[in-house]
């Protein structure tokens, strides 16, 4: 495997998809997201970890720091009411963290 692809599954709308890219081929996984899956209305803050928006579910996340950034406590405080371990993400970056991560994508009702 190239030391610079990157493959993790997302699971949206009652589906799961392995995703393919590449280190830094975005400038987070929020637009990744919303380019690969055509999302209305996520990350309307544009990545500065206000608005919740672009919340997701780490259900599975070997490599990945759970160290919440910047506004990112607040922000998930104030939209999510579960235990369920969350990001924002906007506040992660596209790099081998991800690699073999199952995330959700958290729909809006």
């Amino acid at each position: 495997m190239n030391y610079n692809e990157i493959s993790f599954n997302v699971f949206f709308q009652h589906e799961m998809k392995l995703v393919h890219t590449y280190t830094n081929s975005y400038r987070n996984l929020m637009y990744l997201l919303a380019d690969q899956f055509f999302l209305d209305d996520f990350g309307d803050c544009k990545g500065m970890g206000k608005c919740g928006t672009c919340a997701i579910e780490i259900m599975d996340a070997p490599n990945l720091d759970m160290n919440l950034q910047r506004n990112e406590r607040k922000t998930l405080q104030n939209i999510i009411t579960t235990e369920l371990p969350m990001r924002l993400s906007c506040q992660l970056f596209i790099n081998s963290n991800l690699q073999n991560a199952i995330i959700k994508i958290i729909e809006s009702d």
